[in-house]
């Protein structure tokens, strides 16, 4: 316990040295859905609700600020290596501290810095395969359920799991029957079911139904893809790869394959948009095979040196990464961001409404101030060709008091506003520049 105290505040502290990126979308969509805002219908988004959109969610929970968030992510983290310990004690016994090694090695690598959805998967998904190695089929299920509430990349997650319960020819499975499968399925659908009923008491099923899944398999698969360099790919390769020897384990036969069936139903985030947040999902069960692969080769003389290249090879990559992330940076929440804020609050009323072109999408919840029309959507290039219109007739009937644009806003070199010129038109025919802040343009009406 004391080992394990000790590698929790490691990674702690490891993360407190470096820079700080909480996703905008986890201040603005709570703030919005306090005051109001109906999602999918006024917040387009392509997410299941999970603690944005729900009426408990991150913003009435306490996290109203960037040190709150910070906070957040530790007792994230502190969490995770609790539950990944209880697991691994299933499987692994007194060795089961080696799973928390490895994942405190590679956690703020594949990007712990950054706060987002994913980064609250792990403690639902690890707790799912503890209730399923301890035969608790019912609540597996049930946290599974709630993991498809965050993100609807858990569905794959669901879907091996319960085919592996229906399908599995322990002997303990077969005297039950079905039950062990209904069980998971029961557990499944009771946080789902509460999702269903809270869409369809907002009446907003059309909504939902278009954001969260023809959206996603149709613009959002076209355009949002994010495929992965071969540097990046060799990275992970190179990291999860040596869990792969977990297999050669016979006497580990059956538990590699159940926490392989979690590791590759926790891949679909990264082939769905690759960005390294969207691993961890995945890491602790990385975490766990690795301890097993480092068990069987420490027992073969002759492939111990195995594990002295890992190390090397995890030193030089370590290395590398903490060259570029050390600091205090808190993105999104700097000097320009304060100025940009102090010029809406000096140029409005808290009750004018106000519209961002461009930029800062979360300057909504800083500034205390609504969007023109009521209507939010974060403007990407896949979001704008579906919303374009929408947002411009929320601007036209509801006109802001104060926009502010950056012309220069990118995303993986799409010139966001070359995706809105109706919008830009608009704007340029109707408001002047009174201030700069850096790039970002402050304007009123003219």
């Amino acid at each position: 316990m004391i080992l394990l105290i000790f590698i929790i505040l490691t990674n702690i502290l490891v993360l407190s040295k470096l820079n700080f990126f909480p996703y905008p979308e986890l201040f603005v969509y709570p703030y919005l859905t306090n005051h109001g805002f109906v999602p999918y219908r006024d917040i387009l988004d392509q997410h299941f609700p999970g603690l944005m959109f729900f009426p408990f969610n991150l913003g009435n929970l306490g996290m109203d600020t960037p040190i709150a968030a910070r906070f957040l992510q530790y007792g994230v983290v502190i969490i995770t290596h609790i539950v990944l310990y209880l697991v691994a004690k299933k499987f692994l016994g007194k060795k089961a501290i080696l799973a928390n090694i490895f994942f405190a090695l590679w956690q703020p690598f594949f990007e712990g810095w950054v706060l987002w959805i994913d980064s609250f998967l792990p403690i639902l998904t690890l707790s799912s395969l503890y209730f399923l190695k301890s035969k608790k089929f019912f609540w597996s299920g049930l946290f599974l359920g709630l993991a498809l509430l965050f993100k609807q990349v858990a569905l794959p997650l669901i879907v091996i799991v319960g085919i592996y319960i229906l399908f599995s020819k322990k002997k303990q499975f077969k005297e039950k029957k079905f039950k062990p499968a209904f069980y998971f399925g029961f557990g499944v659908v009771i946080p789902t079911s509460l999702l269903f009923l809270y869409i369809a008491n907002l009446g907003i099923w059309k909504d939902f139904i278009f954001w969260t899944v023809t959206f996603n398999m149709t613009t959002f698969a076209e355009m949002g893809r994010k495929y992965g360099t071969l540097s990046e790919w060799g990275r992970v390769i190179g990291v999860y790869g040596f869990s792969l020897f977990a297999v050669l384990n016979k006497r580990l036969k059956e538990e590699t394959f159940l926490i392989g069936i979690f590791l590759v139903g926790s891949l679909a985030s990264i082939f769905a948009r690759f960005d390294f947040v969207h691993l961890q999902p995945s890491l602790p069960f990385v975490a766990l095979l690795s301890a097993f692969s480092v068990i069987w080769l420490f027992k073969k003389k002759y492939l111990r040196i195995l594990i002295a290249v890992y190390a090397l090879a995890s030193i030089f990559l370590l290395s590398q990464f903490y060259k570029g992330r050390l600091g205090d940076n808190v993105y999104f929440f700097g000097d320009k961001e304060v100025k940009v804020v102090a010029e809406i609050q000096k140029l409005s009323r808290p009750d004018e409404k106000i519209f961002t072109l461009g930029t800062l999408p979360h300057i909504y919840y800083m500034a205390d101030r609504l969007p023109s029309g009521e209507i939010f959507v974060f403007q990407f290039p896949w979001f704008m060709t579906h919303a374009e219109n929408r947002i411009l007739d929320g601007i036209v009937n509801d006109p802001p008091a104060v926009i502010i644009r950056d012309l220069t806003a990118e995303v993986e070199g799409l010139m966001l506003v070359s995706y809105m010129p109706k919008i830009s038109e608009h704007i340029d025919r109707n408001y002047k520049v009174v201030n700069k802040v850096e790039e970002i343009e402050i304007m009123v009406a003219k």
